[in-house]
Order: C-alpha cells, then structure tokens, then sequence
C-alpha cells in the first residue's frame, strides 16, 4: 500500500529536519513537508524524489497544516498516511508496526502510544505522573475514547477515511479532535507502541489549558 508522511515544520533546525526526512525516506513511499509559516527559512536541498514541500504562508497551527498534507497526500494517490513529527521526537523504525494493522485490514485509524512500548524512557516524572494521565482524563471525558497515550503525534489511517477525520482544530486541539472524529464516526482503531525521543520539555499543563479552552469553542462533544 502506499504510504505518505506527513510533516508539519514549524521553525525547525535545517540540519536536524534534513536527518528527519533523510532517516523518513526509507519507511514512506513519499513524505509532505508543510512549513506553517516559519519565520526562518527551513527549506533545504535534499537528494529526495520522494518530497513534496508545502507553504503556509501564515503560521496557521498544526492542525491546520497536518490538514493541508492530508488532503494533498489523498489528491497524490496515498492510501495509508502517517502523521510524523519534524523535530526529531518520533523513530522511523516504529513505522512498519504502526501501519501493520491497516495492511492487515484489523482498523482504518492507528493511534501511537509511547506508554505501551515495553521501556518507557526519558519521560519527565510531571508528564508520566501528572499531565498526562490529566490528558487522558480529559480526552476520555471530552470524546468518550479511552487511549493509553494522549497527544501523541505519530499516527497512521487509511486514506480512504480522510473525509471522516477532517480538522477544524488548526492548532493543538487536533490531537483531542481526531479522537472524538473516530469515536464519533465509530471508525476502526487501534494503538501501537511507539518511542517518543525527548530533545525539549514540550507542551505543559498552560498548554494543556489553552487546548481545551479550543475544544470548548470549537464545541467538541461526544
């Protein structure tokens, strides 16, 4: 099956994004880069055939930009599609075992979970022991599905079902919405064990409040 990975970049190290999408090319069939606005230019020549790169020309938020490498993946013929981070958090490797389910044709959705991988590494004790299990709390309570993991952003479905899953969260509270998208659509799904390499702290409890202040606006029920 086809496989696209999408990567939205939103003022990313050059060098780090070049090894990203240089490690990315050997499990992605093609990859779309949507810079969102960066303020610094992140573009760079990469010896990829296999590269599309998109421009907001605004920083409009990851939601918005995993949506428009969505719906230029499904228009290029994808027909399984991976959402994978540019700052060098998620692991290639664990590409094959995400998308397995769909090749199999078990679930349309796989969510990652870096709380089933069999050695949970390098979370911050605040994330494992607080945020976190906050964020489950909530999601479960906002989308009526209960995931191991919360926010995390390498995730695989079938192209097929891209009309189902359609954002309107530009930002962070995208990740919330694709939850309540698949129970509400009662669309196959699954979670996978994933790793998840922490180079900086990342969102915190602040962050936490603003996403589901998101949600409330955008009325995201069960």
């Amino acid at each position: 099956m086809k496989t696209t990975a999408v990567v939205p970049v939103y003022n990313e190290n050059p060098e780090k994004l070049a090894q990203v999408l240089a490690d990315l090319k050997n499990y992605a069939d093609n990859i779309v880069v949507v810079d969102d606005g960066s303020a610094i230019n992140s573009k760079f020549k990469i010896q990829n055939s296999k590269l599309s790169w998109l421009l907001h020309e605004v920083n409009r938020g990851q939601g918005a930009a995993l949506q428009t490498g969505t719906d230029f993946a499904v228009k290029d013929g994808a027909e399984i599609i991976i959402h994978f981070d540019g700052d060098g958090q998620h692991n290639p490797e664990d590409i094959p075992a995400l998308i397995k389910p769909i090749e199999e044709g078990r679930v349309d959705f796989v969510f990652g979970s870096r709380y089933l991988h069999n050695k949970i590494l390098g979370i911050p004790w605040t994330k494992r022991k607080i945020i976190h299990p906050l964020a489950r709390l909530v999601n479960y309570l906002l989308t009526g599905l209960k995931l191991s993991d919360a926010h995390n952003g390498l995730r695989a479905f079938r192209a097929t079902i891209a009309d189902q899953v359609y954002l309107s969260q530009d930002r962070m509270a995208h990740a919330t919405e694709y939850l309540q998208l698949v129970k509400k659509n009662k669309i196959r799904y699954t979670e996978v064990a994933v790793r998840v390499n922490y180079h900086q702290y990342g969102q915190g409890l602040k962050d936490g409040v603003r996403v589901v202040k998101e949600l409330l606006a955008g009325k995201i029920v069960k």
